[in-house]
């Protein structure tokens, strides 16, 4: 939208928008021409680009197809005018125009320029007439000023409201087709119901939901909406550049996907999947990394370790996702991230019931975490205590705390569990850089 408005500031846009305002008020094909859409678009450009030039064409082109209509009066109005009021509903405008014009003369001129079709006809018929144009030209203009200012007023604030808004809409179209879809698809079967109130509300329920559960299986199964994006990964130059964060990841980039924290940091030459692999962790698949079928989602379903959604960090999708043994509705999860330099990022939580939450573009049915997320720090800290090849250094102070009257899905410390692998190469301000505290202080 913005390049489009930007666009009308070239040689091209400019002599397409003066040539619209100029055929608007032009007789003859000012019927035909709708110049309210250049009046609007120049409004827009004002709000949305910084643009004034465009106003200035219209304004001025079509105060000169005015005293073009009114010169084209002058000389050829009595023989035209039979020629184009052909109509009865320009015969009605022209008599009208008619009228007014004998008894107040410009200030007929500067208002009829809020009369729609009688705007058309005024300057020819003012021509025609014999007005001066001493009295008829800066009639005019101050009636193109205040006529075509209204409309660039318009369009100035619909280019402020597009400004605001489009990027909203743009970013949640999927979500506001899919309750659209809902809400029509409802109605229609109510209406079309002739039952007793409570079936007909059923009835729309019914509908409602089997179009909601219908754009989750389209989305997961047949739309290729997983797909890796193309974006630069945050990758760090040394384990201490770790302390820069983020330290929030979230199931899509807008303030409407509720964020989960980065509460772990493992420093280690092996991937993350390494060592959740030696706690006897399991494997999640992913929507990302794995071709899943309606079918092979049901079988692991029935395992209880069905694929995980999508956590993204700066964009991008975790590496591997895990889970502890346990039912559908509670699991422990952790995604890993491979940030370089020998840093993975953690998320741990815990799930515990199913709901309906804003993941990725629609509404779907998605596990919820426990909020209690600092509960899975600790455990996957107790886990590693008696792990040989690893250590835990400590917890980090480098993510501000998260109280539960804050909108999220969790509430935490803030604190970071920090593990390194017993071989793994560490500076020695790793301590300082990364302000770790050793658990014992914590206690």
């Amino acid at each position: 939208m913005d390049n489009l408005l930007a666009s009308l500031d070239s040689a091209l846009g400019l002599l397409l928008l003066a040539a619209l305002a100029f055929g608007d008020t032009l007789i003859g094909v000012g019927f035909f021409i709708f110049g309210e859409v250049a009046f609007l678009a120049a409004g827009a450009a004002i709000t949305t680009n910084a643009l004034y030039l465009p106003a200035i064409v219209v304004l001025v082109a079509a105060w000169a197809g005015d005293v073009t209509s009114y010169a084209i009066g002058r000389k050829y109005g009595a023989r035209m005018s039979t020629r184009y009021l052909k109509r009865l509903k320009r015969r009605q405008a022209w008599r009208r125009a008619q009228s007014e014009l004998r008894k107040r003369g410009e200030v007929f001129v500067v208002v009829s320029r809020f009369l729609g079709p009688v705007a058309w006809v005024t300057p020819f018929l003012a021509g025609t007439l014999g007005m001066p144009p001493r009295r008829f030209v800066p009639a005019a203009a101050l009636g193109v000023l205040l006529g075509v200012g209204q409309f660039l007023v318009y369009g100035a604030i619909g280019g402020h409201l597009i400004g605001s808004f489009l990027p909203f809409v743009m970013d949640h179209l999927a979500v506001i087709a899919l309750v659209a879809s809902m809400l029509i698809s409802s109605i229609y079967v109510w209406r079309r119901s002739e039952r007793a109130t409570w079936v007909k509300a059923l009835k729309a329920v019914t509908m409602a939901s089997a179009v909601f559960l219908t754009s989750n299986l389209i989305y997961f199964f047949v739309l290729n909406s997983h797909t890796v994006p193309d974006a630069p990964r945050t990758t760090f130059d040394t384990v201490c550049h770790a302390a820069d964060g983020p330290f929030v990841v979230g199931a899509g980039q807008t303030s409407l996907h509720l964020p989960q924290p980065v509460n772990v940091i493992l420093i280690s030459d092996a991937p993350g999947s390494a060592l959740m692999d030696d706690l006897g962790w399991h494997r999640n698949k992913t929507f990302t990394h794995n071709d899943i079928s309606f079918t092979n989602y049901l079988s692991l379903l029935l395992q209880s370790t069905p694929p995980v959604s999508e956590l993204y960090l700066d964009g991008i999708p975790a590496d591997s996702a895990h889970q502890l043994p346990g039912t559908i509705k509670v699991r422990e999860h952790i995604r890993w991230w491979d940030m370089g330099a020998g840093v993975h990022f953690g998320a741990i939580s815990k799930t515990d019931e199913i709901a309906i939450k804003y993941y990725s573009h629609l509404p779907v049915l998605l596990h919820d975490i426990d909020p209690q997320v600092d509960a899975s720090r600790a455990l996957l800290a107790e886990q590693l205590a008696s792990m040989p090849d690893y250590q835990v250094l400590g917890h980090a102070s480098l993510a501000p705390p998260v109280s539960d009257d804050v909108v999220a899905d969790y509430e935490t410390d803030g604190d970071i569990l920090v593990l390194a692998e017993s071989s793994a190469t560490m500076p020695a301000n790793l301590l300082d850089c990364l302000q770790i505290a050793p658990l014992q202080e914590r206690a």
